[in-house]
């Protein structure tokens, strides 16, 4: 069975030989190398013949071409698995664009202005609610006293 070999040979500082064969074993590589040469013999040259192991290099490749095609079928298993990731808590941005509606106002305040100065339409005006949701939270809060 023909194998690969890739083969390096120099003469001083000069590359003559730098390629790959085909051939039955080391050896035989060897033997195609001094002919290419039109050498009798290598002596004088210094050499190299590593096999390059074509087999193996087909099995892996064809094994991550195997994985490069699961990939997608897995990734919507493991979707399917597991449950959705609740939200993580994030740093604060303050550069970060924040939503355009505030979540709502702060009661507090609400209640200290309405007592303050006890005109629902101004209270209702500053803080951007309706009068008659504050007008509810103040009769169920007992603000009007």
């Amino acid at each position: 069975m023909k194998r690969t070999y890739k083969l390096i040979a120099s003469r001083g500082n000069e590359i003559v030989f730098d390629d790959r064969l085909e051939a039955d074993s080391p050896r035989d590589a060897r033997r195609e190398l001094k002919k290419l040469l039109g050498l009798e013999s290598l002596s004088g040259i210094v050499y190299s013949i590593t096999e390059i192991p074509v087999d193996l290099i087909r099995e892996i490749v064809d094994a991550r071409i195997a994985e490069l095609r699961l990939n997608p079928i897995l990734r919507r298993l493991a979707a399917l698995e597991r449950p959705e990731a609740l939200a993580r808590p994030m740093r604060f941005d303050p550069l970060a664009m924040l939503p355009d509606n505030p979540p709502g106002p702060d009661w507090n305040l609400v209640k200290r202005h309405f007592r303050r100065y006890g005109d629902p339409h101004k209270t209702a005006g500053k803080y951007r609610i309706s009068l008659g949701e504050l007008n509810d939270r103040a009769g169920r809060e007992g603000w009007a006293s």
